[in-house]
This record gives structure tokens, sequence and C-alpha cells, in this order.
């Protein structure tokens, strides 16, 4: 497993499955400028294969709200699902309001329990497997 810290807020962890881990730090407040850098680093370490990503907002105090846009309008067709774990209510309400009113362009789904975030994203990358249409 690689990872690598992001503007000592967000620890980039890549799996060997192909999951993509984000995970906050020092109960971080996520801003543009960090949103960007994640996407430019997962996107190069992975390229265009297949993968998923968990996002892990337990240390989390508050995400802007462009940064909640930018991440719905982030499509990747190679991205077959994003997990959002939270671990507090404060946490839940925040991720709650970005599924709610941001739409994102992937299937997103929220986890108090990381082992259920992981088995979801492994059966969403499988069910991208076979929407692909194979030459």
């Amino acid at each position: 497993m690689e990872s690598k810290v992001i503007n000592n807020k967000i620890e980039l962890i890549q799996r060997v499955d192909q999951i993509y881990v984000y995970k906050a730090l020092n109960e971080c407040t996520l801003d543009m400028e960090t949103a960007m850098a994640m996407t430019k680093v997962g996107d190069e370490w992975n390229g265009k294969a297949l993968c998923a990503n968990l996002l892990d907002i337990r240390d989390m105090l508050f995400v802007d709200s462009k940064v909640r846009d930018y991440a719905a309008a982030q499509y990747r067709p190679h991205v077959a699902g994003l997990a959002i774990l939270t671990g507090s209510v404060f946490n839940v309400y925040f991720a709650n309001l970005f599924m709610k009113f941001s739409n994102p362009k992937v299937p997103t789904k929220l986890f108090n329990d990381e082992n259920a975030a992981i088995v979801w994203l492994k059966v969403q990358m499988e069910k991208q497997k076979k929407t692909q249409v194979k030459p």
C-alpha cells in the first residue's frame, strides 16, 4: 500500500484492491485547494483503471459548500462508487447535505462501519465491470 498526506489534511491510501481511502486528519476543514489536490493525486496514481473511493470524514470538522459541489460534479467513468465513512451526528449531517443537494455523479452511500463500506465498494466495482463494453 502506498500513502501520501495532502496539505496536512488528508491521507490518501492506495489499497491493493483498487480502493482509494481518503482519510481526514487532525479535525481538518476541507477546502477547494485540498479537494482539487485529492483528485489530482488519485488520478495520477490510478490513471483510468477501475477503482472506488472511501472518504473517511470521521476526523473532519467542516466541508465548504463549494467543495461539496466540486466533489459531486466529479464524474470519472473509472470510479465505480464513493463510500463516505462517518462517525458523528455532525458528520452525518454534512454527508446527507452533500447527497441531498449536490446529487453526486457516481453511486454514493453513507456508512459508519468501514468493513461494510469496503464490501459495498467492491460490489460497485463488480457492477461496473459487468456493464463495461468488451471489445
